[in-house]
């Protein structure tokens, strides 16, 4: 997860010059970046925002590129000059394939790498070189980011049900397992050793979300937090039920947002060092949300709801075509918004204003990332890159 400090910034000034005064290429280091997209939702926090610091993102937007992968997209990653993707196999129910494209141009770079497994499902994740895939039965596996090349393999133990993407970070990949009850996996990035284990009610569809107090996973009335190093319980919110099912929880400002249909605890805020609710957003809908430039954005019976990041109010609500589905992602201060009529609309963040209307013509819009100066969109079988 990315960090920006407020504070401190003259000691970071100070080095910064200190650093520049050096020959090349030591000051190349400050030079400005565009945050890559390493998990589901962008970023290991999840928050479903980017910033671009190096590529200006205003509109006009222009499809760059659209390839088709002949079967159904998972979550597109973005970072190091490629897109990576899993995808469906064609004509077959079982097992997925992953490529890497070339983020310029859509040109597979390498793939596709056969991800055999049960069902079509498999999610990719993203961390110091490596791009980390698991499948349904819980087979872990890692490839090299240069050339797909396989660097180890483990199956996840005690489980036999994984429906939730992976997230990595810092040298460890997290892993949600169901089956019987449910499992909280911390595997080592450079082995695939099991490092440690958690038991959790009940271990559906929750990818590990990164806060500044640990690792959350949100099943319907039940919140974890654990010690990301350790797996030490930090706090536990139990509710009134438990059962199958779950939601990628969300942390944005020392905060766990959560979404669970099936209680009362849907759209609830919770304190990242308690566990403690401190608000709760009751039209929250099924999608996840995405935060930045001062609002939480999010989608609710077809409509794009902005409300304040502070007091929760609503600062507007924008309606499109009137099929509005698509999870919105922030890029800067811009959020995107896809409908299932595959119109992709770009709008201010703070206002609302529309900025553009850009048809993608691939059908309903489904996962979309943002990373590296670069939006990419999962329509079906195909990917779609959108830029300046």
């Amino acid at each position: 997860m990315n960090m920006r400090f407020a504070s401190g910034f003259s000691l970071l000034g100070a080095l910064a010059v200190g650093l520049c005064a050096m020959p090349r290429p030591a000051c190349a280091q400050s030079a400005p970046i565009d945050d890559p997209a390493v998990s589901v939702l962008i970023n290991t926090a999840h928050t479903g925002a980017a910033h671009f610091a190096k590529t200006p993102f205003l509109p006009p937007y222009k499809i760059h590129w659209t390839v088709d992968l002949n079967g159904a997209i998972s979550y597109p990653l973005i970072v190091g000059g490629r897109v990576f993707a899993t995808a469906g196999k064609p004509n077959s129910p079982n097992g997925t394939e992953l490529y890497a494209l070339d983020a310029a141009t859509g040109k597979v770079l390498w793939g596709p790498v056969a991800i055999t497994g049960t069902y079509f499902w498999s999610y990719p994740a993203y961390d110091a070189g490596k791009v980390f895939v698991l499948n349904f039965d819980g087979l872990l596996q890692a490839f090299s980011e240069v050339d797909g090349r396989l660097a180890w393999s483990q199956k996840m133990p005690g489980q036999y049900a994984f429906s939730a993407p992976p997230t990595a970070q810092a040298g460890t990949v997290y892993v949600g397992g169901a089956g019987v009850g449910g499992t909280l996996y911390a595997v080592d990035e450079a082995t695939g050793t099991v490092k440690w284990t958690k038991g959790v009610a009940n271990g559906d569809d929750s990818a590990p979300t990164l806060g500044d107090s640990g690792v959350v996973v949100s099943y319907p009335c039940q919140v974890y937090d654990f010690a990301a190093d350790t797996g030490e319980a930090l706090w536990h919110y139990s509710g009134a039920c438990e059962g199958g099912g779950g939601a990628t929880a969300n942390f944005y400002n020392h905060q766990f947002y959560v979404r669970d249909w099936s209680s009362s605890l849907n759209g609830s805020v919770l304190d990242s060092k308690t566990g403690k609710i401190k608000a709760r957003i009751a039209d929250m809908g099924s999608s996840p949300p995405a935060f930045g430039f001062r609002n939480l954005f999010y989608v609710a019976k077809g409509a794009l709801i902005a409300r304040s990041n502070t007091t929760r109010t609503l600062q507007w609500k924008f309606s499109g075509d009137g099929t509005i589905v698509t999870a919105p992602i922030l890029v800067n201060n811009t959020v995107f918004v896809g409908s299932s009529s595959g119109n992709l609309y770009a709008l201010a963040g703070g206002r609302g204003a529309l900025l553009q209307t850009l048809p993608l013509n691939a059908g309903a819009i489904g996962g979309m990332s943002a990373g590296e100066g670069l939006l990419v969109a999962a329509l079906g079988n195909k990917l779609v890159a959108v830029g300046k």
